[in-house]
């Protein structure tokens, strides 16, 4: 299995710099219009969050807004899995190496108990010789309030002065946050 490849990335952030700044006091009320304080330092600061936590090599190892990934295989296995999720069943592709579609009715997309998924071939499917590649869509269509919460501490971390002299207590906390959607490997 290869690295997975980002075909498509998200078309916005799945957290936006009015909300951040909302729940980090960064706002000012003009009469009726909300002004954010230093707008792209705090885009800067949820960037840097999203990629600390997802894609491949994030710590999480999702996705977190909806985008599209690419999974190439060195050979077709009765069930080849994708490394990063959560998985959407649309849109899903699987090819073999001279780029013919598998027809959906061939196979099921699974999950485990651990929440990864994993395509999984009919008993009756003859696998093909030589490569695999899915095409799939992976994240949320709507983040985690708990996952929101945990980008709003980081984005603290990078911005706020007084919040590195507590940095071990928004750390522990921003762990607890995350916890569940950690990615264990048995």
């Amino acid at each position: 299995m290869h690295r997975p490849v980002l075909l498509t990335p998200a078309s916005e952030l799945p957290i936006s710099v009015e909300e951040v700044a909302r729940l980090l006091n960064k706002v000012v009320w003009n009469g009726d219009d909300m002004e954010v304080e230093d707008a792209e330092n705090i885009e800067f600061a949820i960037l840097s969050a999203i990629h600390h936590y997802e894609g491949w090599n994030g710590i999480l190892g999702i996705s977190l807004a909806v985008q599209e990934w690419r999974q190439d295989f060195d050979a077709f296995e009765r069930e080849l899995h994708l490394p990063l999720g959560p998985v959407l069943p649309t849109g899903m592709r699987v090819m073999d190496g001279d780029g013919v579609e598998v027809p959906f009715s061939d196979y099921v997309l699974r999950y485990d108990a651990g929440g990864r998924a994993s395509i999984r071939f009919n008993a009756d499917y003859l696998l093909p010789a030589g490569s695999a590649s899915v095409t799939y869509q992976a994240g949320f269509s709507e983040l985690p309030n708990d996952i929101k919460a945990a980008i709003v501490l980081r984005v603290q971390l990078l911005l706020d002065e007084a919040a590195t002299g507590n940095s071990q207590y928004l750390e522990r906390a921003e762990e607890s946050l995350i916890a569940n959607y950690r990615r264990y490997q048995l």
